[in-house]
């Protein structure tokens, strides 16, 4: 299993076959990471997983985590370090969602999933919505805000507070500042991402909220934290996103990390350990 968070490179027709195959058989969770971060199906769900720390809180915190990979890659060892380390450190369980991945499936399919195991989370007495976290890396980020704004709309509960780690906002891809960062960023590939996205949206608009949540309304959510590096293509709009809410007065706060990737936080390195610490001190503070 890949460390590296997956996001295919689609070059071919025999690269888009592979990927359609890979997305119609689903995921399967490798009993290496069962056993290494104690990772279980939730409540029997095939396409939801619950993580659990060795010490739980005795507040019942949650993070309901939605993974990143372009809307066509699996969960990586990367998510799943990271979220034992947040795990660990905050003493909470993490829920995470397996949607289904284009290009067997389109926005509508993973939101509607999404959406589903958020309020299982809420029907299961023992969670408290004022103890729910959500957190999101890139495409899973842009899923996480696009979640929060529908569940406004609809008057449905939202929760404590909101990661985006390295957010994919807008599959255009047409903020021109994404083409001046190309060249510092060894991990993703304009044309590529943007044919991804495209796929992944259907016969959605690609500037539909659902897809680029970046042209939707974020007035009235909760405490929005972004997390992003200046290496990384998708910190143009995830800047723009902070100039958005900085002058409509949303509740939106960004760390900006100079020279770092994309999905940065999720490595075990100095500066990712110190955005997961970061992330820890906020839920803490927060509770």
């Amino acid at each position: 299993m890949s460390y590296i968070p997956a996001v295919p490179e689609i070059k071919t027709d025999q690269d888009y076959q592979k990927a359609l195959e890979k997305s119609q058989r689903g995921y399967q969770l490798p009993k290496s990471v069962a056993s290494l971060y104690h990772v279980h199906y939730f409540r029997d769900q095939k396409d939801v997983l619950e993580m659990k720390p060795a010490i739980e809180n005795s507040e019942d915190q949650v993070i309901f985590y939605v993974h990143g990979g372009g809307y066509w890659g699996q969960p990586t060892m990367a998510h799943f370090n990271a979220i034992h380390r947040l795990a660990k450190q905050l003493g909470s369980r993490v829920i995470m969602p397996i949607y289904p991945k284009a290009p067997a499936y389109e926005a509508n399919d993973a939101y509607e999933m999404v959406l589903k195991s958020y309020l299982s989370l809420l029907n299961d007495k023992q969670i408290d919505i004022t103890r729910i976290t959500v957190m999101g890396d890139s495409a899973g980020a842009g899923l996480i805000l696009a979640l929060l704004q529908r569940l406004r709309d609809n008057h449905l509960p939202l929760p404590h507070q909101a990661f985006l780690l390295s957010p994919w906002l807008d599959i255009t891809n047409s903020n021109p500042k994404m083409t001046e960062i190309q060249p510092l960023d060894p991990m993703l590939d304009l044309p590529n991402l943007t044919l991804l996205g495209q796929y992944y949206a259907g016969d959605l608009n690609p500037k539909d909220s659902l897809v680029s949540p970046i042209y939707g309304n974020s007035a009235k959510l909760p405490p929005i934290y972004v997390f992003t590096g200046d290496h990384d293509i998708l910190n143009a709009d995830a800047m723009k996103f902070q100039q958005m809410a900085d002058e409509k007065d949303w509740q939106v706060t960004t760390f900006k990390y100079h020279a770092m990737n994309h999905v940065f936080s999720i490595f075990p390195t100095p500066e990712g350990r110190d955005s997961l610490d970061r992330m820890t001190q906020i839920i803490q503070s927060n509770g």
